[in-house]
């Protein structure tokens, strides 16, 4: 599996990755689907600088069903106020046939490796509270957790609380 920035011959691939958790998971809590002008929104934040998206591209024997990418993650601001200008939002989704076999820890990691040059000191994850597989793998990457957000969500007709991770970045956190 390779990491590399994503392309825009990506993003077909990512929006439908991330749509089909949209309708069918709890681990983010959009409730309609990504359509084109915010698949379009999202490239124009994460195609390029600060919060451009990384993907694992499977090798040519890992390919399932034609499967372009593993997996895709991103950054994005927390906030909107100029003071959390440091503080990014982790995003990471893995194909499900690609899952349990290291993709996820190795886009975070990647992501991690380059928050210096990105001039991020801080990167938080909001998690839905039953996902033991992602809280896992943040634990094992570094985050700790920060807090927990109960009964902010709903979907599906289930009332979803969300555990807030936190992860310093160490040349930049002082």
């Amino acid at each position: 599996m390779f990491i590399r920035p994503a392309e825009l011959k990506d993003l077909d691939a990512i929006i439908s990755l991330l749509n089909c958790e949209i309708m069918g998971g709890v681990n983010i809590f959009r409730l309609e689907p990504l359509n084109e002008t915010m698949a379009n929104r999202w490239w124009q934040l994460h195609g390029q600088g600060r919060y451009r998206a990384i993907v694992a591209e499977p090798e040519e024997a890992e390919r399932v069903d034609g499967t372009d990418i593993a997996g895709w993650a991103s950054l994005a601001p927390h906030s909107a106020y100029e003071g959390y200008d440091r503080t990014a939002e982790l995003s990471v989704w893995v194909n499900a046939s690609f899952r349990r076999r290291g993709c996820a820890a190795r886009l975070v990691k990647t992501l991690q490796d380059s928050c210096v040059e990105r001039n991020i000191r801080t990167v938080v994850s909001r998690i839905e509270s039953n996902n033991e597989a992602s809280l896992r793998l943040h634990e094992a990457c570094g985050f700790k957790r920060a807090g927990l957000l109960e009964d902010v969500g709903e979907k599906f007709g289930h009332s979803l609380s969300v555990v807030l991770m936190q992860y310093h970045v160490p040349q930049l956190h002082s």
